[in-house]
């Protein structure tokens, strides 16, 4: 029988030998144990994960562990080798754990040992895990990678990297990285390409392959790379795609004159811009840049921007530039109004040239002036659009009524007036004719100021003008208007000015819009007052018509000029008409050459004003008459 004691001394001297050497991380813990269960030898792992060291005995484990019911039954049994998947709790941690325990009978020296694997299968799913997820994050990322083994052979592909060569991984598994590239590489080439891979040296090179007559130019690079242990070195192979920059660089050296030619005729401005250091230097520019900031091409080559651009767009391309590196934007746009005077709208972009990697920055300018122009002028057109919907919106519904209603009465005194010729009751028959002519004046005015608003509108109103004392027409429409204030017991004055008032106007037009004026003050006035009048104020000759009727919003200004446009209160549809009135005598006023202000009050009255340069009349009106 073996003397134990003096094994574990052996053991002990080789536990000396051993920790000379460096041992590997590994999740697996081995132990190795005599029948007696003590700890004849174990790595670090299995000192981590149960506290137990050389010369220690496994009963210190939990005597209820699956584990060590497990050991313990294999050293009572018969059995040369057992594999189990057991649960059970490394001490110190509470979560019960699936593991893979291996056990194997070994002789050394004629002394019988038990070797014992034990491997976390959690942590062993975790590594599957994650090789899983890089594998599927290079196949959905496309990004084409070959992996080798000491040998050279190929371990590992990704689909991207399957449809470089067209060949599935069946095909590429345990094949030569070698015998792979032979094909696509010409002798020198193959020969460069060997020597890297024997030497484990870093190797790069562009090669075309032909794909369905298609030529694609990919990027291959070696990288060798070992395990901690620095011993076995294995080659990652990662492959870019360069067809469409090759591409790109090849039409751009075969036709490098079409290339500037077409730069020249750009009709946008083109700068190039190259940095260095903190300043940006002048690299290239087409003729249309050089006219507009009138420089010299022969003089710029290589110097500082702020020399020869304005200030303003210095500081918003560099301004753009710093926007371009601190958010990692690849197109930055910003607006730039030369003398101010042209529109442009401005991109700036980079790209990377050939030589060394250096950024060259690209500034492009389009001249917006005039679609600008056209979309302020398209807005306009579209506002005044919907104003024209609105007032024919308003139209429609006003002039409905407002045609609808004189006739209404026609017929009706029609229908009277039979009754009254059938009674021979003719007083009655005189009063009814007066009341259809107002009825019909009523008609008559509506379609006056329909018609005139339409040929306003249309430019077809026509001008003749004449000097005139304007008190003349005050006078004419005070007389005319005289008796219909009366009638609704307000005071109606006139005040002429005391010097000349001659303008030169079209006499019809202008009492045309005093009569349309007075008309909407007594109509609007329930009480109190209205006022025509005139006078000098410096060269011009200013007729005010004056109410203290019921007014309106000075916020409903703008909009009452403007035809078919009344207010909820004031001159609105509690009251006849179709809201003329007003863009009437606006439009002609303003036709006349004349200024025409208006100043209102709720609930105070109103105040119009329209005034014409004075002339040197060969008459004057000297007199000032109040009625």
């Amino acid at each position: 029988m073996r003397n134990w004691a003096d094994y574990s001394n052996n053991v002990a001297n080789t536990s000396i030998v051993f920790s000379n050497y460096k041992e590997l991380p590994t999740n697996r813990a081995i132990v190795i144990i005599n029948p007696n269960l003590d700890i004849v030898f174990c790595n670090d792992t299995f000192t981590r994960y149960f506290f137990l060291n050389i010369n220690d005995s496994l009963h210190r484990l939990n005597p209820n562990s699956e584990l060590f019911y497990l050991i313990k039954g294999f050293v009572e049994k018969k059995y040369l080798n057992l594999a189990s998947e057991i649960s059970f709790t490394l001490p110190g941690k509470p979560e019960n754990l699936l593991h893979q325990v291996i056990l194997e009978r070994i002789l050394i020296e004629s002394s019988e040992l038990l070797f014992v694997s034990i491997e976390s299968l959690e942590n062993r799913r975790a590594v599957e895990r994650k090789i899983n997820a890089l594998h599927n994050a290079l196949d959905h990322g496309r990004v084409p990678i070959l992996i080798t083994n000491v040998e050279k052979k190929i371990v590992y592909v990704t689909r991207s990297f399957e449809e470089i060569f067209s060949k599935e991984f069946d095909t590429l598994y345990n094949l030569t990285v070698l015998d792979l590239f032979y094909e696509f590489l010409q002798f020198d080439q193959f020969e460069e390409f060997k020597t890297a891979v024997e030497n484990n040296h870093p190797w790069k090179k562009l090669i075309p392959i032909n794909k369905n007559n298609n030529i694609e130019y990919w990027e291959f690079a070696i990288n060798p790379f070992n395990l901690d242990d620095g011993l076995d070195v294995f080659l990652i192979l990662s492959a870019s795609n360069l067809t469409e920059h090759i591409n790109q660089s090849k039409v751009i050296e075969n036709s490098e004159w079409r290339h500037k030619l077409i730069i020249e005729n750009i009709s946008d401005l083109l700068l190039i811009l190259k940095p260095s250091g903190a300043k940006l230097l002048f690299e290239n520019a087409n003729d249309n840049f050089y006219k507009l900031f009138q420089l010299d091409k022969q003089e710029l080559h290589l110097l500082p921007i702020q020399n020869f651009l304005p200030k303003l767009l210095n500081d918003i391309i560099c301004k753009s530039l710093v926007e371009i590196k601190l958010n990692d934007k690849a197109v930055v746009e910003f607006s730039y109004i030369h003398n101010d005077e042209r529109i442009y709208k401005c991109k700036i972009t980079f790209t990377v040239s050939n030589d060394l990697g250096s950024v060259i920055y690209i500034v492009t300018m389009k001249d917006v002036t005039e679609e600008n122009r056209y979309r302020v002028q398209l807005e306009k057109n579209y506002q005044k659009e919907l104003q024209l919907n609105k007032m024919k919106s308003d139209f429609l519904a006003n002039i409905s009524h407002e045609i609808r209603t004189p006739y209404n009465g026609i017929i009706g005194y029609s229908e009277i007036i039979d009754d009254c010729i059938a009674n021979n009751d003719y007083q009655a028959i005189r009063e009814l004719i007066s009341s259809m002519k107002e009825v019909m004046g009523r008609a008559l005015n509506l379609f006056t100021n329909l018609v005139e608003v339409s040929q306003i509108e249309a430019g077809e109103i026509e001008i003749e003008k004449v000097e005139l004392n304007c008190n003349q027409v005050l006078n004419k429409i005070y007389n005319k208007r005289f008796q219909e204030a009366q009638n609704k017991n307000l005071e109606f004055k006139i005040e002429y000015c005391c010097s000349e008032t001659f303008i030169e106007v079209d006499w019809v037009k202008l009492e045309r819009i005093i009569d349309v004026l007075i008309d909407n003050s007594i109509k609007y006035t329930h009480k109190g007052f209205v006022t025509l009048s005139s006078k000098l104020e410096g060269d011009n000759v200013v007729i005010s018509i004056t109410d203290s009727g019921i007014g309106f919003d000075k916020s409903q200004t703008d909009r009452l000029l403007t035809p078919f446009a009344q207010e909820v209160e004031g001159y609105t549809r509690p009251y006849e008409g179709v809201g003329l009135g007003l863009t009437v005598a606006y439009k002609l006023t303003r036709l006349l050459g004349g200024k025409f202000d208006i100043n209102s009050e709720k609930n105070k009255g109103t105040e119009v004003k329209i005034s014409f340069p004075k002339i040197n009349g060969n008459t004057s009106i000297t007199v000032m008459e109040k009625l």
